[in-house]
């Protein structure tokens, strides 16, 4: 894998899996059993899945810009074959395995949280 260059989406990703991290331990004491804990990295896998096809979607139309239809149109069935399994994922995940929905909902939200504190930062610093 390659390392990402933008420093603020690296430190977002960071953030996230920390964020993700501590809502599952948080998940953990509060209800003092496995279910929860694992709703919420349940939930943060799904988000991660989805940030990486979204991040490889755009990656490709850029890549792609300028040179015809066939790469974008090749691009776009990744996408959207990537949503059908995350679709998947989501299922197995809350009714295969009964996780808690709000668990696994506080764990896709691990992503909001780091952009939340990104914008805290950048405000915080002037940008």
């Amino acid at each position: 894998m390659v390392a990402e260059p933008d420093p603020a989406l690296r430190r977002i990703e960071r953030d996230s899996v920390i964020a993700c991290a501590a809502l599952a331990v948080t998940a953990g004491i509060i209800t003092r059993g496995v279910e929860a804990p694992l709703g919420v990295l349940g939930g943060g896998a799904l988000v991660a899945i989805s940030y990486r096809g979204i991040k490889a979607g755009i990656s490709t139309v850029a890549e792609s810009e300028g040179v015809g239809s066939r790469p974008v149109a090749i691009g776009l069935v990744k996408f959207f074959t990537r949503y059908a399994i995350l679709a998947l994922a989501a299922y197995v995940i809350m009714a295969r395995f009964r996780l808690p929905p709000v668990a696994v909902f506080a764990g896709a939200s691990s992503l909001v949280l780091a952009v939340t504190v990104e914008a805290v930062r950048g405000v915080s610093h002037g940008r």
